[in-house]
């Protein structure tokens, strides 16, 4: 039995070779037939003979020129024309040994002379906050040796950084968030920050200092702010390059320490409310919206927003920070210390939009309180699947980034990211003017504390944003701060700086 199965295999075996070998010599002669064809063609032919025409002048030309060079060229007849002006006193020992002497003396003279060059100053460096592996926290450092960025686009800014603001996002990177996209984006396009050290910080404000030739809406000297995406090099350093499109002027009623406080988290919350919820000041008010943690960066932003058009705003946050909840509009609060959330919630009619700003943690909570026919809406940056790639899907996605590179402008492409431009940063300018929206700043550091400033960030106790100020290193002490913030909310106003 065994053996006639073994036959049957070896005689379909054999079958399905005979078939791919008739089926490879069909598609060889095919392509034969098409390679003679293409030959024959007239526009081969045309081809072939303008270039038997060429290569024919080109030889004649060469002949021409080697039969008009005097004899004297010939290099036999140039040494002995040589050895006769010198004389009988020139021997071939006597030339070899001038010869070696002439080398030596040659190589002598360019190793003096390069000895004497001056060393070429090397680029200038300036002090930027990075992280340089992929530890955590730990990973984090000031770094006094960041290359000086210059403008190398037409459209490109060079920022002097005055503030920074650190975000959730980059206690991410520090874990190795977006790790992969950076290296390949710094493969293909050089341009791009390479992996590591990378420089952290995803918003700033600061002075233009110089300008490409082809920015048209700013001038040295103005004041902007700006966001980049997860995949760019940070904000958090002495001078920064932007392109136009990422950068918008400040708003003018405000200081830098307020304004770094909300490119970033500001961009995430309006492309939260607008293209997500698809919320704006004519169809919002009367519905009920709860905010996941109205203290965070993005929910300051969202609650504020929310109220201003007309919603019934209910949030949930810290004890510490239920002052400051309430006094950027929240007409509802829940504070975790008094008992679990969901139970409190519950007491609660249903909402009609549902913000999560801290993640998959809360995600059942949320869809279990929202309307059956409203809208969860996550603000919490997700997993990117490419950073657990193995090696083939790592070779697919490398092969994919490097299409997105040379089809498209790399700067074009979100990877996955809010798209961050100065259309939203002037929408969230003009609120900030006319006093619609005020950036939260709980604490400021300098850049040699900002191990202090992550530590902060990633507490239970941060409300708002984190603030490193580049401008005049000063620290403001907890005691003092904490002291601060109280007394400017019971102003019913939130901590702002201006």
């Amino acid at each position: 039995m065994n053996a006639r199965v073994y036959a049957c295999y070896k005689v379909q075996l054999l079958s399905a070779i005979q078939h791919g070998n008739m089926a490879f010599q069909s598609r060889l002669h095919e392509l034969h037939n098409l390679a003679l064809v293409a030959i024959e063609s007239n526009q081969v032919t045309a081809v072939r003979q303008t270039f038997n025409s060429v290569w024919e002048k080109f030889v004649h030309l060469i002949r021409e020129v080697r039969s008009s060079l005097p004899q004297s060229a010939n290099p036999v007849v140039l040494y002995d024309e040589f050895m006769l002006m010198l004389g009988n006193e020139l021997n071939r020992r006597n030339f070899y040994t001038g010869c070696v002497g002439f080398a030596l003396g040659g190589m002598i003279g360019l190793v003096v002379g390069m000895s004497l060059h001056s060393t070429p100053t090397p680029s200038q460096r300036i002090r930027g906050v990075v992280c340089i592996d992929y530890r955590g926290l730990d990973a984090v450092s000031t770094s006094d040796d960041v290359p000086m960025p210059v403008v190398t686009a037409p459209d490109q800014l060079l920022i002097e950084v005055r503030a920074a603001s650190l975000d959730y996002l980059d206690i991410k990177i520090c874990s190795g968030y977006g790790r992969v996209l950076r290296r390949q984006l710094h493969k293909y396009t050089p341009s791009s920050p390479k992996d590591l050290p990378f420089v952290l910080g995803r918003d700033c404000s600061g002075v233009v200092v110089d300008i490409g030739h082809d920015v048209k809406n700013f001038e040295i000297g103005d004041e902007v702010w700006l966001a980049v995406p997860y995949w760019a090099s940070g904000t958090l350093a002495q001078y920064v390059v932007a392109r136009e499109r990422q950068v918008a002027r400040k708003p003018r009623g405000i200081g830098f320490e307020g304004a770094a406080a909300l490119p970033f988290s500001g961009s995430v919350a309006w492309d939260a409310m607008v293209n997500q919820a698809k919320l704006n000041s004519h169809n919002t008010r009367g519905k009920r919206v709860l905010v996941h943690c109205g203290s965070s960066p993005v929910g300051c932003v969202v609650t504020q927003l929310a109220r201003l058009w007309g919603a019934n705003v209910t949030v949930t946050c810290p004890a510490r920070a239920l002052t400051v909840c309430n006094a950027l509009g929240a007409d509802d609060t829940i504070v975790f210390e008094e008992g679990p959330v969901d139970k409190q919630l519950a007491t609660r009619k249903r909402f009609d939009v549902v913000f999560n700003t801290l993640g998959a943690v809360v995600h059942e909570s949320c869809l279990r309180f929202c309307n059956d026919d409203g809208i969860v809406v996550t603000t919490v940056a997700t997993r990117i699947a490419s950073d657990s790639y193995g090696f083939i899907l790592g070779a697919l996605y490398a092969l994919w980034v490097k299409v997105q590179c040379l089809v498209l402008k790399q700067e074009r492409v979100a990877w996955g990211a809010v798209h961050l431009n100065s259309d939203t940063l002037n929408e969230l300018a003009r609120l900030v003017d006319n006093g619609q929206l005020q950036p939260v700043v709980d604490k400021i550091f300098s850049p040699r504390d900002v191990e202090l400033a992550f530590q902060h960030t990633d507490s239970a106790q941060a409300i708002g944003k984190t603030v490193i100020r580049f401008s005049g290193f000063g620290y403001i002490d907890d005691d003092n701060q904490s002291t601060r913030s109280r007394s400017s909310v019971r102003s019913s106003k939130p901590d702002i700086l201006s």
